[in-house]
């Protein structure tokens, strides 16, 4: 038989015997995987150069710009790939031994003197061994990609937080503005009444201390931008020279969350403790490959003896070079090395397992925060426009009315237009929590995956 048709005969074996496919499930989640990472990386080279933001861009501009350019989310997304790629790999055969041996003293024999040989060694691992660590591999693999599937519902929500906090930061400068404004005219009002002696002094010294105030609340808010707006520039990973707009209006939706379902949405679809799943079902197949460490792994080999001329030429079979097949079996004796692989690996198991019930009672607990906040939010805003807002604005104009026809003092007339005020920022904090805690939901609850 030829050296090559016996080398193919023994690599067929070893395949034959080590080797396990995935199955046909498995194999289109990895096809899929891979031309998801494939386009995602494309984005990321190509979008990073195309999407730009400045004071025309909208939420949804910073979004697209922190995707493909936050750096944390690439680290992310480089992890889930480089486990998607071990999984081409990890359940192969380990790579085959070749052994060249020379004799320094030929070895003489009845058909001629050994001169040289060749060896061929394959470990074969015991059957299955390789299908557990393909099948570890795999689910540690989607174990990565939840987790950059987390990592990017929280880099949008990071965005949203840090754009709604801007818009609530504008709407405090503009309505503190405003009431700047305001109170300028009642500070001149004061003055002329006082003048013509229907106040008494202290009335514009009332008014030139709350106005005070305000200019000093207006600097303070007016420093607070460059720090909130530093936030928007970490996530999206761009120069803070760019400009960036105070938006102006933000959209959030008046309808409850408490009868969404979204407890159950959560347990269902959350990328974080779909994770975890996926991590009890590879420490499952670790705890198989564990089991199967007091197993033993054979070594197949051939070997090839050059052999040269016998001293009799006419001898029956002279310079013929044999062939060795071998069979060699590692003895799995130390005991008690393969038992503490099977405790960790059973301890590993269950670990994941305590994690999930843990990551479930977490997440309910703050679902159901979120939930109360969201519509605590809700009802807020509308107590606010359209119940105390107007009645505010109300009692000032009868405040300033009486205080004209001196009929009231002047502290009223500051202490309506501070309640309005006060009124103004709660309704656009209201706002603001509102649409966070919807953009906290949607994290949670992983509703934007299925939109994209």
């Amino acid at each position: 038989m030829k050296l090559k048709l016996k080398v193919f005969i023994l690599l067929s074996l070893c395949l034959f015997v080590g080797n396990k496919a995935y199955s046909q499930t498995e194999l289109s989640s990895i096809k899929d995987a891979r031309e998801e990472v494939s386009e995602i990386e494309a984005n990321f080279d190509a979008e990073s150069t195309l999407v730009n933001v400045n004071s025309n861009s909208s939420l949804k501009d910073y979004l697209t710009l922190a995707a493909v350019n936050n750096p944390g989310l690439k680290s992310v997304f480089y992890k889930w790939k480089s486990d998607l790629e071990k999984t081409g790999y990890v359940g192969a055969l380990p790579d085959p031994m070749i052994v060249y041996g020379y004799f320094i003293e030929n070895a003489e024999t009845r058909v001629g003197p050994q001169n040289q040989k060749f060896s061929l060694r394959q470990n074969i691992p015991w059957f299955g061994t390789l299908g557990d660590k393909k099948d570890v591999a795999f689910e540690m693999s989607n174990v990565s990609f939840k987790k950059f599937q987390a990592a990017l519902l929280k880099l949008s929500y990071q965005v949203k937080s840090a754009y709604y906090d801007l818009y609530f930061l504008g709407k405090e400068i503009e309505i503190t503005k405003e009431n700047i404004e305001l109170l300028l005219f009642w500070e001149s009002v004061a003055r002329t009444t006082y003048k013509v002696g229907l106040s008494q002094h202290p009335d514009v010294i009332k008014a030139q201390v709350e106005l005070g105030k305000l200019e000093d609340r207006m600097l303070t808010l007016e420093d607070k931008v460059r720090p909130l707006k530093a936030r928007l520039y970490a996530v999206m990973n761009i120069s803070d020279t760019t400009d960036l707009q105070i938006p102006e209006l933000i959209k959030f939706q008046e309808e409850t969350a408490v009868d969404k379902n979204y407890i159950e949405q959560v347990l269902n679809n959350n990328p974080n403790l779909n994770a975890v799943k996926h991590l009890i079902a590879k420490e499952e197949h670790a705890l198989q490959l564990a089991n199967k460490s007091s197993l033993p792994n054979f070594t197949l080999g051939i070997d090839y003896i050059e052999t040269g001329e016998a001293l009799n030429p006419l001898l029956d079979e002279s310079g013929k070079d044999p062939w060795i097949a071998s069979v060699g079996i590692n003895v799995p004796l130390w005991f008690g090395k393969n038992n503490s692989k099977k405790s960790e690996a059973k301890a590993k198991k269950r670990s994941a397992e305590y994690l999930l019930k843990d990551k479930e009672n977490q997440l309910r607990a703050m679902t159901e925060r979120i939930i109360f906040q969201h519509d605590d939010a809700l009802r807020k805003v509308q107590l606010y426009r359209d119940g105390l807002l107007p009645k505010a604005e109300q009692s000032l104009n009868a405040s300033y009315t009486s205080y004209q026809a001196g009929k009231a003092d002047f502290l009223n007339v500051l202490d309506a237009q501070r309640q309005l005020l006060n009124f103004q920022l709660m309704l656009d904090r209201s706002k603001t929590n509102l649409a966070k805690r919807k953009a906290e939901i949607d994290m949670l609850t992983g509703i934007e995956l299925k939109t994209k």
